[in-house]
């Protein structure tokens, strides 16, 4: 099928460009590859870890499957920069192109255009990888095309979409006009025909951004109107939300439509989280790009999955629910641990990983809604079924959650449970999601107009140094002080307080923070955790 091949000895050195992933950057890595004279030998330096090693084996496979195989000498394989550590099965392909380049099967010059990742299977087959999506960013901005699995293609191409899109990039994702040329082929025949002009490879699929479409409505929750009142104010400014009730009252069903009444995200809010979910394999519906991410993670999950960490490094819960939700069920029964490592990501809006050998930094910009029962039993709103053990059982309850963790919710609400009787009784009159959506946006149009010279967007994350600029009503600030000073307030929570009143006062179109917002602020912080407080 191919030329005779001559093995004398080859000093030159082929080349091909891949990636490493650190975090959401990708470190671009030369693969070098000489064979030249002496005992036959294969070897991979700089700093290779044993994924990489082991590509050996599949590349000698894959060569024999396609009729080709190494010469007698000796192959030297450098990865360099050698101080990075190159972690991975993507790092295959480069290698076995390095190889076939070497041997002059396919020509130097065809591989200075690309960067290439992939696994080689047995049969040389090009399997799939993660960080495509990271990969395509890279090319793009070195003006150098794509080579990557089939399966990888349409995650690919979404980076040229996205980019087309967004109005707004940085100075280190600027790049030039030409989108990055994507060739993925299915196996390496595949490939060396397409280089060699026998076969033209497909081109992957242009997969098309769609606004998100939900299977889920506000109008399926009744008889709450009150509580998705709450839910509409902390979806406008992203404000973080705990839910306290008795189990069936609707915690999760509520929490679970949170999604519905969010806006779209952004041309450069979805290149994050794509690039996040690109490096950390976790799949996703392409054409949903614009809908925020919604995690939910079991309350037994490990600091590491909550996080991010373990062996290499992989982005937590927290970091892919970058942009979006991340919504904790029985927030009692986590580990104090775990809650107590969200406290730096919910101020900085990143998370920091150290290790030996580095550090890596995820984005993990989220809104954090929870729920839990108020008492073990879960009964302690109900007069009738109530333990024996109330009220030290209810407060010790509570208590389970970090006092700093605790004053980082900005909406704490008690939400009863209503009969089945009482349910069928409101008929059908229910606020949408369409209408609650109308209301958060319109609240978010505002804050952008407010915020628009500034680093922050919402009204949660404004730093308690530019409070004056939420034009609070002496009125309303003596009311704050007053209740302030009754319920001995942490500073957090007073400054909390002062935003949710402003998202309150946007969603009315009011430019003053008057006393009936900031009153109705004050009412969603009545649960205290170190007080009796009276349970109706």
């Amino acid at each position: 099928m191919y030329p005779n091949i001559c093995y004398d000895v080859f000093m030159s050195v082929s080349k091909i460009l891949t990636v490493a992933f650190q975090g959401i950057e990708s470190v671009l890595i030369e693969v070098q590859v000489q064979i030249a004279n002496g005992l036959p030998a294969f070897n991979i330096v700089g700093l290779a870890d044993k994924s990489v090693s082991e590509s050996k084996e599949r590349i000698k496979a894959a060569l024999q499957f396609i009729g080709l195989a190494l010469p007698p000498k000796r192959i030297i394989v450098n990865m360099s920069p050698a101080d990075i550590q190159k972690e991975g099965n993507h790092y295959d392909l480069p290698i076995i192109l390095g190889i076939l380049s070497s041997l002059k099967v396919i020509p130097q010059d065809f591989l200075h255009d690309w960067i290439a990742i992939g696994e080689i299977s047995l049969d040389a087959k090009i399997s799939h990888v993660s960080g495509a999506f990271l990969a395509s960013v890279c090319a793009s901005r070195l003006n150098k095309g794509l080579i990557c699995p089939a399966s990888c293609g349409s995650e690919a191409v979404i980076e040229s979409t996205l980019v087309k899109n967004c109005e707004k990039l940085s100075k280190s994702q600027r790049h030039n006009e030409n989108l990055c040329q994507i060739l993925a082929p299915e196996n390496l025949l595949q490939l060396l025909n397409h280089i060699k002009g026998n076969q033209l490879c497909p081109e992957p699929t242009n997969e098309k951004i769609y606004t998100a479409k939900y299977d889920t409505d506000f109008k399926d929750v009744k008889g709450h109107e009150s509580i998705k009142r709450a839910v509409e104010i902390a979806a406008a400014g992203k404000h973080h939300m705990l839910m306290i009730g008795p189990p069936g009252a609707g915690k999760s069903m509520i929490s679970s439509r949170i999604n519905t009444i969010l806006p779209d995200l952004s041309p450069q809010e979805a290149m994050e989280v794509a690039m996040i979910y690109s490096v950390s394999n976790v799949k996703r519906k392409s054409t949903f790009i614009q809908e925020r991410p919604f995690r939910n993670p079991h309350h037994n999950s490990s600091m590491a999955s909550i996080l991010g960490g373990g062996s290499k490094c992989k982005p937590g819960e927290i970091s892919l629910a970058h942009h979006g939700v991340l919504f904790m069920d029985e927030l009692s029964l986590w580990a104090p641990t775990v809650l107590n490592g969200l406290r730096e990501s919910l101020e900085t809006g990143h998370i920091s990983v150290a290790r030996a050998n580095g550090n890596i930094q995820y984005p993990a910009r989220f809104q954090l809604i929870a729920a839990m029962n108020p008492c073990s039993c879960g009964y302690a709103y109900d007069l009738e079924n109530r333990c024996s053990k109330f009220p030290t059982c209810y407060l010790n309850y509570l208590n389970k959650i970090p006092g700093p963790i605790w004053d980082r919710f900005g909406l704490i609400i008690s939400i009863d449970k209503l009969s089945p009787w009482e349910l069928n009784s409101l008929g059908e009159k229910s606020k949408s999601s369409e209408e609650m959506r109308k209301d958060v946006h319109k609240a978010i149009e505002i804050q952008n107009m407010r915020y628009k010279n500034c680093t922050f967007n919402w009204n949660n994350e404004i730093p308690s140094s530019k409070i004056d600029i939420l034009s609070v009503k002496e009125g309303a600030m003596n009311i704050l002080n007053t209740f302030a000073k009754s319920s001995n307030m942490s500073n957090r929570r007073y400054f909390n307080t002062i935003k949710i009143a402003r998202t309150i006062a946007d969603i009315e179109n009011n430019p003053n923070i008057e006393e009936a917002h900031m009153q109705e602020s004050i009412s969603y912080n009545i649960v205290q955790r170190k007080s009796l407080v009276q349970i109706k």
